[in-house]
């Protein structure tokens, strides 16, 4: 089980890397801004894992991409990373009221983003300005959130209609436990119920 959620968090966190890079060719109508595709993984490991690796997942795509698309350590790294950052942690208790829907979850999740990285922007620019164009920016995010919302609930329904077992939340991991405990139990005594009670005797 852990080794399975281990090798699932590093595919998704390449996934966001993948996406992170791809969506840095993506024109966006202001500086340092990004739409926001890359959090789909963030948000899909929030719902498959809980809020720990959502937060990693949100951390390895924003370092490792950063880095690979050559802003590591300036403006628009320190807006990615608190800013996805921020996505993450609303994104998961958002999620755990359990009152919106994968789509309020996803807008959410890209409000806080983009307001984070407006914040972040204005401290290293030192000017209120950025403030001015944060509801652009709350708007343009919306059609990536939009997606994202799209994307995770079927990635979710066609996993669970095939069964890939893939879902490892702590109430499926109680029931998988359970259900092996019980499976183990049978395997090891297959003896008829006579034999049962003489041994047992």
């Amino acid at each position: 089980m852990r080794s399975r959620k281990i090798a699932l968090t590093s595919v998704l966190i390449s996934l966001g890397i993948a996406i992170h890079v791809l969506e840095s060719f993506v024109p966006f109508p202001f500086p340092n801004g990004r739409w926001g595709f890359s959090n789909l993984v963030v948000l899909l490991s929030i719902v498959i894992f809980g809020t720990r690796q959502g937060l990693m997942v949100a951390l390895g795509k924003s370092l490792v991409g950063s880095l690979l698309v050559g802003h590591f350590l300036d403006v628009a790294f320190f807006m990615s990373v608190f800013g996805s950052i921020a996505a993450a942690l609303t994104e998961a208790f958002a999620f755990k009221m359990k009152i919106f829907g994968l789509l309020g979850v996803s807008v959410l999740g890209s409000a806080a983003n983009n307001s984070v990285q407006a914040c972040v922007g204005a401290l290293f620019v030192q000017s209120k300005v950025i403030f001015w164009i944060l509801p652009y920016m709350l708007v343009l995010g919306l059609p990536g959130a939009f997606a994202n919302a799209y994307i995770v609930g079927r990635v979710i329904s066609h996993v669970q209609k095939i069964g890939f077992g893939v879902f490892i939340t702590e109430e499926a991991e109680d029931t998988e436990n359970a259900l092996s405990k019980l499976r183990s139990d049978h395997s090891t005594d297959r003896r008829k119920p006579w034999q049962r009670c003489h041994r047992d005797s």
